[in-house]
């Protein structure tokens, strides 16, 4: 008898613990309001301290403007860059305003400014789970509006959101990748024209050398095969010095440039991303596919007529198989996003936004 009930109760637990393996795990709650979408950087109008930040919502039904001045009843500034994340902070670079803002990411409530050691930001890198790095243009112009050779690099603390130390750099660094050990800084100039990618060593906070690559260097990725790819705009007429924009392909390990694609005189793209071992290029009025097994540039390789859709393509960032672009319309009016599908480049949906969007970030 006592064997019988034995195995009736194990059979008993059996059963409970089978069910309680089986049944749905409880939903994880929201982290806050803006935990699940999109973060839209709008940069606003240059001297107007209307930057802002949108967001839609993951799923595309709906959008809400403003978020950050809804939430702390402050502006972020005049002239918003480029926002960066971490796990629960997302940092605004307020380049006219001479500051990072850092907020919770999840719940947009104001943390703290970063202004120390910050004049003019423009883009943050990431280069260990403790640090990043600033891109800062330093003061602009002289009295005779000449560039001033004071731009550098800021290395920031992200447990204490304090600069660190910095790094005279060449005048007008922008963009950066941090990949295989070495940060590489896009150097396009500002008011002069510049062709080089700096080779930082951010452990020893360095110059270690530099690559000579097209005339304004706008924008650079990795693929999976261990290249990095340049986008370089060139000098646009008014210049007087009007210049082929190229894409650069550079072996990291050696660091030489390996391959040059010239992509014509008159068109300066500056908008590139990469998926599944394509790149992605604004040239003109088209979204060009160009495969980087094959990386020729020709107008078979336009997958995408925007023509008629976007404006001006101010911003551009493909996030799992979503296609973003930022479209500033005519400068003076609110801007707009395009989302696409990126399997089939059937458009997903419009909308509207702050002043002059271009930047995104995934906040989910």
């Amino acid at each position: 008898m006592k064997n019988k009930i034995f195995k009736f109760y194990a059979i008993i637990l059996a059963i409970l613990s089978l069910a309680s393996r089986c049944k749905e795990p409880e939903p994880i709650p929201p982290r806050g309001d803006y935990d699940g979408g999109y973060l839209i950087l709008n940069e606003g109008q240059f001297m107007h301290d209307n930057a802002s930040v949108s967001f839609i919502k993951k799923d595309f039904s709906g959008t809400e403007d403003s978020i950050y001045y809804k939430v702390n009843n402050e502006l972020l500034g005049d002239v918003a860059q480029s926002v960066f994340t971490t796990d629960d902070k997302a940092y605004f670079l307020i380049n006219n305003s001479d500051r990072i803002i850092v907020a919770h990411r999840w719940k947009m409530k104001k943390k703290g400014i970063i202004s120390s050691y910050i004049i003019k930001p423009r883009y943050m890198e990431r280069i260990s789970t403790r640090y990043a790095v600033v891109s800062n243009w330093g003061e602009l112009f002289d009295a005779n509006w000449q560039d001033v050779d004071d731009d550098f690099l800021a290395w920031v603390d992200l447990e204490n959101d304090v600069v660190v130390d910095t790094l005279h750099v060449e005048t007008g660094p922008e963009r950066m990748l941090y990949h295989g050990g070495k940060l590489y800084v896009l150097v396009p100039g500002v008011n002069t024209s510049h062709n080089k990618v700096l080779i930082i060593d951010p452990a020893g906070h360095s110059k270690i050398g530099e690559i000579t690559v097209g005339d304004r260097p706008s924008a650079i990725v990795s693929d999976s095969h261990d290249n990095l790819w340049v986008l370089c705009s060139g000098n646009a007429a008014w210049t007087g010095n009007e210049t082929a924009g190229k894409l650069i392909r550079i072996n990291p390990v050696t660091d030489n440039v390996v391959e040059s694609i010239d992509l014509g005189t008159t068109n300066h793209p500056r908008l590139m991303a990469i998926k599944d071992d394509n790149l992605y290029i604004i040239y003109g009025t088209g979204l060009y596919k160009i495969s980087i097994q094959s990386p020729v540039f020709d107008a078979s390789r336009m997958v995408l007529d925007l023509n008629g859709i976007v404006q001006n393509p101010y911003g551009m960032k493909i996030i799992d198989d979503k296609l973003f672009i930022m479209d500033a319309v005519d400068y003076v009016s609110p801007g707009k996003v395009f989302v696409f599908d990126m399997n089939t480049l059937n458009q997903i949906g419009e909308f509207r936004t702050g002043y002059l969007p271009n930047d995104v970030a995934q906040n989910f």
